[in-house]
């Protein structure tokens, strides 16, 4: 969805520490399915505290995207049916299992591993070593798999407890279970191995993560990220950009116009839409929007939007939207900054809440 109306600017110089590296690379994540964990009236919450004891849990499933390698996060538990949502998410993203080249398990509790299975091709990836077939490679702390992508010793949680860490356009994602949710959740964790090295961890990647994707929960900005340098005429620029593509991308929408639509996106752009799945590259995503206008749809407007500069590169855009049948929030629209000075989108993310 695009803005046709004024941006609101929010935390223009609040930005969060991409550098100049991670700007360059073209990794893509994608949170599959939020995981929770929740009790259960009448029963024990804590695992082993009693031999009753019973809770819902599930994990946070997540594909990252990268060169060479297609990589899935913790495929542990999740509720009937979920499971099957997440490879027909996958297929949309032009995934089938076969095509996945590695599996991360951020430690070794069953709820994190219950569908490896399901990746036959993958080498496992855990906090020590790599695994396929009868193969064990021991790799070292900070092992990078691919350009932007490491694995890092994070013990706390479990002595085996490691973190993804992915440098992205929109900064730098730590997929890990020092916190199982979002805001930094749990304050203590009361089945951490080592209290003390928990906390030293989660300093550590706090001082390298801009969004965090906790073991059990929604991902989430890092509240204590570094802010970097960027100067007003970068911003003025990038500010510039994205104001007259998201006002082109208005002007086509209502016009009926869904290849000028679509010509708002980087080529292979991937867009979430809540309830109706994800669609990836322009021409998917042209037709959804040909469909959408062929139905009537028209009238789009934004609702107290905040844009967000990222760095010299990129910005989000989150806000309210509506249109005449419709109404809903945008949760993600990433901005990127082309070398032609043209913005164009490379994530747009969005939730249909309501008919109106």
């Amino acid at each position: 969805m695009k803005m046709i109306s004024a941006i609101v600017f929010a935390g223009l110089w609040t930005v969060s520490g991409v550098s100049a590296y991670a700007e360059s690379i073209d990794n893509r994540v994608t949170v599959l399915t939020s995981g929770y964990v929740q009790p259960i009236d009448g029963r024990g919450f804590l695992p082993g505290a009693q031999t009753d004891g019973a809770r819902k849990v599930a994990s946070t499933i997540s594909v990252v995207q990268g060169e060479d390698i297609v990589l899935i996060v913790d495929p542990g538990m999740a509720a009937p049916k979920v499971w099957g949502e997440v490879l027909v998410t996958l297929h949309s993203l032009n995934i089938v299992p076969k095509d996945v080249t590695h599996v991360f398990i951020s430690h070794h509790h069953p709820d994190h591993t219950t569908h490896l299975g399901l990746f036959p091709e993958a080498v496992i990836v855990d906090f020590w070593a790599s695994y396929k077939d009868d193969l064990w490679e021991d790799h070292p702390d900070n092992y990078e798999l691919a350009p932007g992508i490491k694995v890092v010793r994070t013990p706390g949680h479990t002595d085996e407890d490691a973190s993804l860490l992915v440098e992205t356009t929109e900064g730098t994602y730590a997929f890990t279970h020092l916190w199982w949710g979002p805001d930094l959740e749990p304050q203590e964790d009361p089945l951490a191995e080592d209290p003390d090295g928990l906390k030293k961890s989660r300093q550590m990647v706090l001082q390298q993560a801009d969004w965090i994707v906790p073991g059990h929960g929604e991902m989430f900005k890092n509240p204590q990220h570094n802010a970097v340098n960027v100067t007003k005429k970068q911003r003025d620029t990038l500010v510039n950009a994205v104001q007259n593509a998201s006002a082109a991308w208005g002007k086509a929408f209502n016009s009926g116009d869904a290849v000028g639509c679509a010509s708002a996106y980087e080529e292979n752009a991937i867009m979430i839409v809540e309830p109706f799945g994800t669609f990836t590259g322009r021409k998917n995503i042209q037709s959804f929007w040909g469909k959408l206008i062929s139905q009537g749809y028209t009238g789009v407007g934004y609702d107290n939007p905040t844009l967000e500069v990222i760095n010299a590169k990129a910005a989000v855009i989150t806000s309210k939207w509506e249109m005449n049948k419709a109404h809903g929030v945008i949760t993600k629209e990433l901005w990127v900054l082309q070398e032609d000075g043209v913005a164009k989108l490379k994530v747009d993310a969005f939730e249909v809440l309501g008919n109106k």
